[in-house]
């Protein structure tokens, strides 16, 4: 009798836990149904990204744009729709276009903040309103061009990086068919270029430094060649005659970026004499150290020494060009130089 009631009972305890274990299963893997006050998950899919890093470069700030056809088999393959198809389920709503948080695993059905077309983010890569205070980016979508257009707010600081991400789904019970854009958004400084040179011993030796090798800076700055930039100089450094051109070389403190826009050519122009701390003079002034002028011919930025100057000192100078028509395009060189 004892041992048909043990046997009745472990019958019990493991009719108990199948059902327990079944119940336990189905929950797993049943798909939940989520109403439109709730927040779908993120279904993990590394094929469905689309990772772009973009560099705003301070001073030239201009919008880059997506351009969702670029992605047509993507969609095609995620979504099952064209392009076109995704635009227009926009509108009836059998797509829905939101922002993603991979952090949480899950969307964001955060409102537009920049009217209806996107959202402003800070520069944690957070949504954000208009008046944030740290409001660093935007994200537009234009249905007409069919593009993801991301800007950079003017009063953005150098070195930040912010990422943010959106996405394109199906509208239904869940969000699982979908493409989505990665954005990494870094804030550069193009305009300031960072080298480090010997003079020779001598009095008046000097050293070279090549445009050719910023062509890259002088092109994303100035919005010209080398070239170009050397012939609208003011000053036709080979032969010492003014031209017509619109550059303009001038010295900038090192320390506070401030620029000398009020001293005139004082060495071989375009070029100055500068004493030890880097500011403008002329020579034989007490303390004059340096001078620096630009040659069309070498493509050459020259940073010479003046007599007597004690070898292994090194110093910091700046020397900046500027296009006086348009203030926007600009760039400068922070040169620590040493004297061998």
């Amino acid at each position: 009798m004892k041992n048909n009631f043990i046997y009745a009972l472990i019958g019990c305890c493991l009719a108990f836990g199948f059902t327990a274990c079944s119940d336990s299963i189905e929950d797993a893997t049943s798909k939940h149904v989520y109403s439109e006050s709730e927040i779908p998950y993120l279904k993990t899919d590394a094929n469905a990204v689309i990772t772009s890093d973009m560099e705003f470069a301070v001073g030239h700030f201009e919008a880059q744009t997506i351009k969702l056809a670029d992605y047509a088999e993507m969609f095609q393959e995620k979504m099952n729709m064209t392009v076109d198809q995704v635009i227009n389920g926009l509108k009836d709503r059998t797509v829905v276009f939101y922002n993603i948080s991979p952090s949480k695993g899950r969307w964001d059905k955060s409102d537009m903040t920049k009217g209806n077309t996107g959202w402003y983010y800070n520069s944690a890569g957070g949504v954000c309103a208009l008046d944030s205070e740290t409001r660093t980016a935007s994200l537009d979508i234009d249905t007409e061009a069919k593009e993801l257009v991301v800007n950079v707010n003017e009063q953005a600081v150098v070195g930040t990086v912010l990422s943010f991400n959106v996405g394109f789904a199906v509208n239904g019970t869940n969000y699982d068919n979908y493409v989505r854009f990665t954005f990494n958004v870094s804030i550069t400084d193009p305009s300031i270029i960072l080298t480090s040179i010997s003079i020779p011993d001598g009095d008046y030796a000097s050293f070279g430094i090549d445009f050719t090798n910023y062509a890259e800076a002088i092109q994303t700055c100035m919005g010209m060649s080398v070239d170009d930039f050397l012939a609208n100089l003011d000053y036709n450094g080979d032969s010492g005659e003014a031209t017509n051109g619109k550059i303009h070389m001038y010295v900038v403190n090192s320390n506070t970026g401030v620029w000398d826009e009020t001293s005139s050519y004082t060495g071989e122009k375009p070029g100055y004499w500068m004493n030890a701390q880097g500011t403008v003079c002329s020579w034989g002034d007490t303390g004059f150290s340096f001078y620096a002028n630009t040659k069309n011919g070498d493509e050459m930025l020259y940073i010479g020494r003046a007599p007597g100057m004690t070898s292994g000192a090194t110093y910091t100078i700046s020397i900046g060009y500027k296009d006086t028509e348009n203030q926007n395009n600009f760039f400068r060189f922070i040169i620590t130089l040493t004297l061998e």
